[in-house]
């Protein structure tokens, strides 16, 4: 009986517990924009209840005791909530600095906490609606250790891209780029749209780039587009609309008064021109501000509109997207029209999917980096402020420099240069899950990256640039050079890949991948130049069949216009690759990776063709040992790494073979030599040591990573010096040299506040490289670079050569410089006091965020800067030369020497200037407000009434802000196309600077 009375109060006890069960409901969403969130975990705390959120973030959790639950995903920061009445409202908060952060390696995904190698993962969120087109400027500033010179503010012209330091002189120093397993050119990327992106990785030391063997030598910029997710479908429509406009010049040029003023007087501009006091008395009531007419404000706009969604089995993601971005100068600007859909499907062991993407962009630009008169650039810098840009009947207006200056306006209006490219990418894969060797998985994934680009400029007859050319009887009446060019790169990799636990109590868990992978580049190119264009059409009907009477004889070019006989057959490269890596973990909390790679090379003589290289990496989370008692410290990791990779980019496909080139000799086609081949040619090699340590601090509130590294690039492709007794032209590429990268990467986060409502955080990053050649070809301590630089071992690359300019003797006006055989001074130039004085790359790079959000409404600020570079401006040369007083010049030269004892720095205008001093040398150093935004979006309540998933609308400001020194539109220069000035060393002249740029948009999910 007693039995029996027991069997019944447990059975009672149960039925009351049961009863006392309380149903939890609510709904989680991401706090930037409300979207709602799947697959989050949702559990009772003390309790093993737990479900997870459906697609629209739903939950329903039945509870019996628990007081709170807690949510929880891989990439977001946990919460843990008081149960209240039951219903809840969740946002979570994306975690990008934590170890629960997912980092994606290209060929793999992993936690941030197994993590052995050095990686930053860039906040895409943050960047993808920026109105820049090509989405490489848009990584400026956003991770430790990359450095990134936009360079140009020309829609869709990329940027200078560097991942810790440059570690070749005459190979590539550009990082790999990949999209979804593919690789892309990174000057491809105006033609790609940044808004399918879902995630971008930077890989920066051996042990994550070791993996892609010689075509990661320079970093990785791993990029995964967006994927559907199961659920009811999801549309999206983006739109913004903004105008651009021109920052403010700090290079000072003289209005009419200051320019005839110090045209009149013999001491200073000492009528070059040689007229009369009624003359400069008339010009004065003229003064053209040649900015209104060769600049403008340009507009931006821009839509995209996405669908995803899908089910268990099969998910999708499509998007269409328009770009219109005008120039802020005239006539240049970008149109993009992209499409992309990318397709999954699962079917019992195997899962099957496809990325695909196109665009098409057309280009109206203009020439930047040269010292060209024909560059409308340069010319605007140049003008003579008391002419006009049109003459009375409406014609473009010939200066009285002709001819050496020609109408900007006529230049961009008339002689346009356009050119298209057609842009795809694309890939399949397929993974299968072995069913007869458990927890081992097939995939392989191939794909390919097509690039067509084609350019056309027209000179038409009749205007003041064939007039320029009148002396050549073959151009003098116009031509037009079209030119194409093609390249498809194809890649397929097969993998096998292996993930156990070795042990019962799950301690010991390993995971083997091996690989094999075949990239193959095929390209074509071709071009030609027409002559006498004498009807009236802007295209080839124009050009006038060539005779040896008229001598209008199209040129016909390759690849590069160069005439090299090379260039005339398709590009052609392969690279074949066996490579593997083994994970191994302890604990949880001590990890090791290992990375072994073999390639082969097409680009190399067979002897040379083939190298191995591998790494080796080890992470300890030491605050999950036992002794480790410091409360305010979350997590603390050490990572350790060490590794080689090879080189062979940017050498070209037959760099080991003698090239040879057209030539005209006595009146008969002939060839010559144009390079000596080298079949020892063999892999630039860098190896890199790298020691890093992340932490968490306070409760999360406060992350970071600092990092250690060392990099030395040995073998380094030269191409010394060879006499023209030897047949060739003077050049060879050969190995020689050893070049050193060290520095320090450094980045933070802090939720400074982290309330319900409202949240104020700031994420910050720092890097420090310093480069050091250590040694040169042949043993030799110092080589000639180009124009204004030098190699010199003890120095950093691009290091600058020139004579100290001491300022200007207030006795006689005359220009002063260093002796440096005696340590004093001398007025008299001589190249033997050249000096070592400075690098024109920046040594110190960062970037500032400050994001503060409150019920729906977030600003945020984003700050770049760059410290320790030097420019030579040769611009600033252009308009304070002495021998071009009769151009637009600087006013400067309104505070140059006249009498004795006056103290200036601009010598006396008699003086002949010269170029190759520090006069012209200035520092590079800025701060830039790269990003200004304000935005609000919908509360839950009403998006839940509008029978909408979303709803944003936001203001931003672009460049807003820049604080430099530099005399001229900026201080990212562009790059030089001018085989005298060294490409990352000056402005020469045709600035197109980073535009201030205000949109306006909205984001709108149904």
């Amino acid at each position: 009986m007693k039995q029996i009375a027991l069997i019944l109060l447990v059975l009672l006890c149960t039925t009351i517990a049961g009863f006392a069960q309380t149903t939890v409901r609510g709904k989680v969403t991401d706090s930037r924009d409300g979207t709602p969130l799947q697959g989050i975990t949702v559990k009772a705390k003390g309790e093993k209840t737990s479900v997870v959120t459906a697609a629209d973030g739903s939950f329903e959790l039945k509870v019996s005791a628990a007081k709170s639950v807690e949510i929880s995903s891989v990439g977001y920061f946990g919460q843990s909530l008081a149960i209240g009445d039951g219903n809840l409202s969740v946002k979570l908060e994306k975690d990008t600095k934590g170890l629960s952060e997912v980092v994606v390696t290209g060929y793999s995904t992993k936690l941030k906490r197994a993590n052995t190698g050095s990686s930053s993962t860039v906040t895409i969120d943050d960047v993808r609606t920026q109105p820049i087109a090509s989405f490489d400027q848009l990584l400026q500033g956003q991770a430790p250790g990359l450095n990134v010179k936009a360079g140009s503010g020309q829609p869709g012209r990329s940027a200078d891209v560097v991942i810790r330091g440059k570690g070749s002189v005459n190979g590539s120093t550009s990082p790999l780029y990949v999209v979804d397993g593919i690789e892309v050119r990174g000057g491809d990327f105006s033609t790609m749209n940044q808004s399918d992106f879902e995630s971008v990785t930077i890989l920066k030391d051996a042990a994550s780039t070791a993996i892609y063997g010689s075509r990661g030598a320079n970093g990785v910029i791993v990029v995964t587009t967006k994927k559907g997710k199961s659920g009811k479908l999801k549309l999206s429509y983006d739109v913004q609309y903004g105008n651009s406009k021109l920052p403010k010049n700090q290079l000072k040029l003289m209005n009419t008064q200051e320019k005839l003023d110090f045209e009149q007087n013999p001491d200073l501009g000492n009528n070059p021109w040689g007229r009369s006091d009624e003359d400069f008395a008339s010009l004065r009531s003229v003064n053209t501000n040649w900015d209104d007419y060769v600049f403008q404000k340009g507009k931006t706009i821009s839509h995209q509109i996405s669908a995803s969604g899908g089910n268990e089995k099969t998910t999708f993601y499509t998007s269409a997207s328009y770009l219109n971005q005008e120039g802020v100068v005239i006539e240049t600007g970008l149109k993009r029209y992209t499409g992309r859909i990318n397709i999954a499907h699962k079917e019992n062991n195997i899962k099957i999917g496809a990325n695909l993407s196109g665009g098409w962009s057309d280009f109206v630009g203009t020439a930047e980096g040269d010292q060209s008169v024909a560059s409308p650039l340069n010319t605007v810098i140049w003008a003579l402020p008391y002419e006009k840009p049109y003459t009375e009947t409406g014609a473009y207006t010939l200066s009285i420099q002709d001819p050496f200056w020609l109408n900007p306006i006529e230049e961009l209006k008339v002689n346009k240069d356009n050119s298209w490219q057609i842009k795809s990418t694309g890939n399949i894969y397929l993974e299968y899950n072995i069913p007869f060797i458990k927890n081992l998985t097939y995939r392989i994934n191939a794909g390919g990256d097509y690039s067509q680009n084609e350019e056309y400029s027209v000179t038409k007859n009749g205007t003041q640039r064939a007039a320029l050319t009148a002396p050549n009887p073959t151009r003098e009446n116009g031509e037009i050079s079209r030119s194409l060019d093609r390249r498809f790169r194809y890649t397929v990799t097969n993998n096998l890949n292996y993930k156990t636990i070795l042990d019962q109590a799950g301690e010991h868990t390993l995971g083997v991948s091996l690989f094999t992978e075949f990239v193959k580049t095929k390209g074509r190119a071709f071009g030609f130049t027409g002559y006498g264009l004498l009807s009236p059409f802007d295209n080839e009907a124009a050009i006038t069949q060539g005779t040896s009477e008229n001598n209008f004889i199209p040129q016909i070019f390759g690849a590069d216009r160069a005439n090299s006989l090379s260039n005339f057959f398709p590009s052609n490269s392969a690279l074949m690759s066996y490579f593997g890596s083994v994970d191994y973990g302890f604990k949880n909390r001590y990890f090791l990776t290992l990375t072994g790679r073999t390639d082969g090379s097409s680009r190399l003589a067979k002897a040379k063709r083939w190298t191995k290289y591998g790494s080796v990496a080890a992470a300890w989370v030491i605050s999950d040992e036992s002794f480790f008692k410091v409360p305010a410290i979350n997590s603390l990791k050490l990572r350790v790494s060490y590794g080689s990779v090879g080189n062979q980019t940017g050498i070209g496909d037959f760099p080991y073979l003698q090239q040879y080139g057209g030539r005209t000799y006595g009146g008969v086609s002939t060839l010559q030599v144009t390079r000596l081949g080298n079949p020892d040619l063999t892999w630039e090699k860098r190896r890199t040591t790298n020691i890093g340590i992340d932490f968490a601090l306070l409760k999360n509130r406060l992350t970071g990573t600092l990092e250690f590294y060392n990099s030395l690039t040995t073998d380094l492709y030269f191409s010394p010096f060879i006499p023209s007794t030897s047949g060739g032209s003077g050049t060879i590429l050969g190995n020689s040299g050893s070049m050193e990268n060290k520095g320090i990467d450094f980045s933070i986060g802090v939720r400074i506040l982290d309330g319900k409502n409202l949240k104020w955080s700031i994420d910050a990053n720092y890097s420090y490289n310093k480069n050091t050649i250590k040694s040169l070809p042949d043993g030799q301590d110092f080589q000639l670079s180009k124009s204004f630089q030098a190699l010199k071992v003890g120095k950093p690359l691009n290091t600058f050569y020139l004579v100290e300019y001491l300022g200007v003797n207030p006795e006689n006006g005359s220009s002063q410089f260093r002796d440096i055989s005696t340590k004093g001074v001398t007025e008299t130039y001589d190249p033997k006091n050249n000096q070592f004085l400075g690098t024109s790359d920046a040594p110190h790079n960062g970037g500032f965020t400050n994001t503060i959000s409150y019920r729906g409404i977030e600003l945020s600020a984003f700050v770049v800067f760059s410290r320790g570079n030097y420019i030579y401006n040769n611009a600033r040369l252009n308009v304070e030369n002495s021998g071009y007083v009769s151009s637009g010049f600087s006013r400067n030269a309104l505070n140059a020497w006249t009498k004795p004892g006056q103290i200036t720095n601009f010598p006396v205008l008699t003086e002949t200037t010269e170029s190759n001093t520090t006069r012209f040398l200035e520092k590079g150093d800025f701060w830039r407000l790269r990003n200004v935004m304000l935005s609000y979006s919908l509360p839950r309540k009403l998006l839940d009434r509008a029978k909408i998933q979303g709803f944003r609308i936001f203001v931003q400001g672009q460049n807003l802000y820049t604080n430099f020194k530099f005399q001229g539109w900026d201080p990212e220069v562009s790059t030089i196309n001018d085989a005298d000035v060294n490409s990352s060393a000056s402005v020469s002249g045709a600035q197109y600077p980073a535009l201030k740029t205000i949109t306006a948009g909205i984001n709108l999910t149904f």
